[in-house]
């Protein structure tokens, strides 16, 4: 069964699926803006309504603990949008985390984390679905943020959720892994998130050799990397055979992202990524396996 805001769902239903994404989030703390703090608005059903049309069912919502995650508004974005949302538990970046963090013990979050998994947040009865995203930096993991990612391998053995990570520009995936799976989490239960940015595909032959899925999800942010490089890398990847280990979405975490802002918006990978695999190719088969047979299978939190 797959753990979303409103209840579980038998992972048959799950649909296509955004795999990375934030609909109720705040940044604007470490950020200094206004542009990375939105939640619950006419303006985002709107741009959900986008999702919706192009055939998406499910949204994974990675705002967790300490960016500014708001499960009340996720239920009714939820209620509203006719979009299922897996939400999520876990801290970010180091810069991101509450001043208790520094001294907590694996335990001390990890408990926090099976908590948010199996009775329900911030005194609510609505469980996360996954844990992430939990992040490293650039260059380097940070002694915190190896606590949350040790502290997240447990919880996930524990309860058999999955795991999703921020690789800082798609970089340091190879010791995230490392890290996670020394842990004892099984590789297949991880995504390790914005490998698309790295541009590598020697690399990504490396990071795919775990056995982890690659989130190719931050599909429209062009000023990062142009899609067209995205498409190429995929094209390529899914020749050699590795579109059960390849998860696309967005990671829209800026309202100038949003298309009812100006930007390429929520359903950049149905709009224009998968419209571009198709034309170059790509079976239905395989974009089956980027959009839904992957996380459904990823998402279940059956155990053995």
């Amino acid at each position: 069964m797959i753990q979303t805001v409103l209840g579980q769902i038998d992972a048959a239903k799950l649909g296509i699926t955004m795999a990375h994404e934030h609909l109720s989030v705040n940044l604007g703390s470490v950020r200094g803006d206004t542009d990375s703090i939105f939640s619950y608005s006419k303006d985002l059903l709107q741009e959900l309504k986008t999702l919706t049309d192009a055939g998406v069912h499910t949204v994974v919502e990675v705002s967790c603990n300490d960016m500014g995650r708001d499960v009340q508004a996720l239920r009714k974005i939820s209620q509203e949008s006719d979009l299922q949302i897996v939400c999520s538990t876990g801290f970010y970046l180091e810069k991101y985390h509450p001043a208790w963090i520094k001294d907590a013990s694996i335990e001390d979050i990890e408990e926090i984390f099976v908590k948010d998994l199996t009775v329900g947040i911030d005194g609510t009865n609505i469980k996360a679905g996954i844990i992430g995203e939990i992040a490293g930096e650039e260059k380097r993991i940070t002694s915190s943020e190896e606590k949350v990612m040790r502290a997240a391998a447990r919880a996930a053995s524990k309860t058999g959720c999955a795991v999703t990570t921020h690789c800082q520009l798609g970089q340091m995936a190879p010791a995230q892994a490392d890290l996670l799976l020394s842990e004892g989490m099984k590789p297949e239960k991880l995504i390790l998130g914005h490998l698309d940015l790295a541009n590598d595909l020697d690399y990504y032959h490396t990071v795919l050799a775990y056995g982890v899925t690659m989130g190719f999800d931050t599909c429209g942010k062009t000023a990062y990397l142009a899609d067209e490089a995205r498409i190429k890398n995929l094209i390529k990847l899914i020749e050699e055979g590795f579109s059960s280990q390849i998860v696309l979405s967005t990671d829209i975490s800026r309202k100038s992202y949003m298309s009812v802002y100006g930007g390429l918006g929520y359903a950049r990978v149905m709009n224009y990524i998968v419209p571009q695999l198709k034309e170059h190719g790509v079976s239905t088969d395989d974009i089956d396996n980027l959009l839904s047979r992957n996380l459904a299978r990823i998402l279940d939190m059956a155990k053995d």
